[in-house]
């Protein structure tokens, strides 16, 4: 299951239940803390990347957020994740994505965190204290028994079967952290040492993946106009001639298109051929500058 950007981005409008006393606990399990905050390496990950291709095909796509998760699955299981622009005073989902079979369970934890708990979460807090500026990307893990504030430890975690959480941090162009989180529920068990170290391997990879299909996502706004520019163009376009342009437009590859339709790639180049000598031209930036030239008019 994925969630578009526009129903996730905002202000919560449900309110979570908090003890009417909210108060800071102490550790419970007895053992040192465990939140833990480094740096990524930035050294080129020792693993097989040839599942990622088909995701990357995929960015742009509603599929795309749940097939992320099946990619990760490989090296690092989780059942959903998110990503946030922690934008103040209230931070904004951008992304997100689950395999959980309460659908709606990141959707609650999503309020609950924006309304009430962001301003207590101590891993973003930690990790957004020891910000790089040599664009190093930083990693983040915290159990859910050493979150401090009981209130949402309780409210997003415990009452949630959440266990723990990986987080990646990196900064978009204004400056404002971008906050990518994998989380594990009980019945999982903890994240074992080797999916943290393949976390961090990947994660820089996949920050770079989610900035693209968010950059492609935008696009589709103006999918409407598109469909209609090119039927004004050449009205003899068939619905496939016109999916496959549209996704063309939206940046996707023939790879990715022939997943997203399921067809063969060859099937989506003849599909290809057929539109752009339909719209007399040859070329991919042929067909953009005809778009944009048509819209701009």
């Amino acid at each position: 299951m994925s969630l578009s950007p526009e129903r996730w981005t905002g202000a919560a409008g449900v309110r979570a239940d908090v003890d009417a006393e909210c108060r800071y606990l102490p550790n419970t399990s007895g053992g040192t803390t465990m939140i833990d905050v480094w740096s990524s390496t930035g050294t080129a990950p020792g693993l097989d990347l040839q599942r990622f291709v088909e995701l990357t095909g995929l960015m742009g796509s509603e599929r795309f957020s749940s097939s992320l998760l099946d990619c990760l699955d490989h090296w690092v299981s989780s059942q959903h994740f998110c990503v946030m622009r922690m934008d103040l005073p209230q931070p904004s989902m951008l992304m997100a994505g689950t395999r959980h079979h309460d659908s709606r369970l990141v959707w609650r934890c999503w309020h609950a965190y924006a309304q009430q708990f962001h301003s207590h979460d101590q891993l973003f807090s930690r990790m957004q204290g020891e910000q790089r500026h040599d664009g190093a990307v930083l990693l983040g893990h915290i159990l859910a028994e050493d979150i401090q504030f009981a209130p949402y430890r309780q409210n997003v975690y415990l009452r949630n079967g959440m266990s723990e959480r990986l987080s990646g941090l990196s900064w978009d162009d204004q400056g404002v952290p971008v906050l990518f989180n994998l989380y594990r529920h009980h019945e999982a068990g903890y994240f074992p040492d080797d999916e943290i170290e393949a976390f961090e391997q990947l994660t820089p990879i996949v920050l770079q993946l989610l900035r693209g299909h968010l950059a492609m996502s935008r696009r589709v706004e103006h999918a409407g106009d598109w469909r209609q520019v090119l039927l004004r163009q050449s009205p003899q376009l068939t619905e496939q001639e016109l999916e496959v342009c549209m996704r063309l437009l939206q940046g996707m590859t023939h790879a990715g298109i022939a997943v997203d339709l399921g067809l063969k790639e060859s099937t989506v180049k003849t599909y290809r051929n057929r539109a752009f000598d339909r719209l007399g031209i040859n070329f991919r930036n042929q067909l953009f500058a005809l778009v944009q030239g048509k819209i701009l008019r």
